[in-house]
């Protein structure tokens, strides 16, 4: 049996799933019955609903199994009273082996969330458990949140257009992380650079104006819109502006809708004020430094293909929402 936590979000999903349909069996642990519904049509064998930020419900869901893959949300701040508890469970239930889903540079000190990440990391350096762990770069799909925008054509996020950053995609790291989790031989200690390429958002945007077939314009949100919407008036100014400059009013459905989301995008209204401000901080940090990749060679050889380009990344995903793909 394989314990995968988060398994409601995107890597920790992907992993369950790929898990599952190469024959192991797995025990999802997620927040709520609605990510249980999903696990279990994922194909897992069984299913542990409770709160990742407490020690008490991760450890519990730990007898039992063999191997461990572990990821936090970006939600979650506090990260290392988790590790701590699941480092102890895991040496008293025998695990043989734990996989990390860390973050590209942990050690940049102006990321609270990195170094926190770096914090786990060298607890289970230093544990007498087996682990692995993966160093993703900002993920591809960060940019569905907005999705109905792009549709009306705009790219917006909360930094600068400008910025350089390394990206991968999350169903890239769901395929490595399942790879080592069912099979770990090998990878005892080793600690892996998860990244694709470097595109500023300008770049991203044009990607998706190949694929979409009209215009897409990269906007940039102030940081600190995730926590005072009304910082973001005059950027959504720009963004009716521009949507109906490149889409006409056909695509005034789009515009309300991706509006009206942007705000919340991943439920960030309901987030502890700490992590509203590690959110900030971070968006802050990518608005006039951006993210570089790590070591782009490191995927693609753990994969044993190349790994998967922005290009196919927006292809792919315009053509699972139903869009034209140009």
């Amino acid at each position: 049996m394989i314990l995968v936590t988060g398994a409601g979000g995107g890597v920790g999903r992907g992993v369950a799933r790929r898990l599952a349909e190469g024959g192991e069996k797995v025990r999802a642990f997620v927040k709520n019955e609605e990510q249980a519904r999903v696990a279990r049509a994922d194909g897992a064998a069984e299913v542990v609903i409770g709160d990742i930020r407490s020690t008490d419900d991760v450890v519990g869901a730990v007898p039992g199994v063999a191997r461990v893959f572990h990821v936090c949300p970006t939600a979650v701040v506090r990260e290392v009273a988790i590790a701590e508890g699941l480092i102890a469970a895991a040496r008293a239930n025998d695990v043989e082996h734990i996989v990390f889903n860390s973050v590209i540079h942990p050690e940049i000190k102006e990321l609270p969330h990195h170094q926190e990440k770096l914090r786990v990391e060298a607890l289970l350096h230093a544990s007498d458990v087996p682990a692995t762990v993966l160093r993703p770069s900002h993920f591809m799909q960060n940019y569905l949140d907005f999705w109905d925008l792009m549709l009306a054509g705009t790219l917006p996020y909360p930094s600068s257009p400008n910025s350089v950053m390394g990206v991968v995609d999350a169903e890239d790291i769901g395929e490595v992380g399942a790879m080592i989790t069912a099979s770990p031989h090998g990878h005892a200690g080793k600690t892996y650079d998860l990244s694709t390429q470097e595109l500023t958002r300008h770049e991203m945007a044009a990607i998706w104006s190949g694929v979409l077939g009209h215009s897409v314009s990269a906007v940039r949100l102030p940081p600190t819109a995730v926590k005072s919407p009304l910082q973001g008036v005059g950027a959504a100014a720009t963004i009716v502006a521009k949507s109906l400059a490149s889409t006409k009013t056909h695509a005034l459905g789009s515009i309300v809708r991706g509006l009206a989301g942007s705000s919340n995008t991943r439920g960030v209204r309901n987030w502890p004020e700490e992590s509203k401000d590690c959110y900030v901080a971070m968006m802050s940090y990518y608005d006039t430094v951006g993210l570089p990749a790590g070591n782009m060679t490191v995927l693609p050889e753990l994969l044993g293909r190349p790994a998967t380009s922005y290009r196919e990344f927006a292809a792919r995903e315009a053509a699972r929402r139903g869009a034209t793909v140009g």
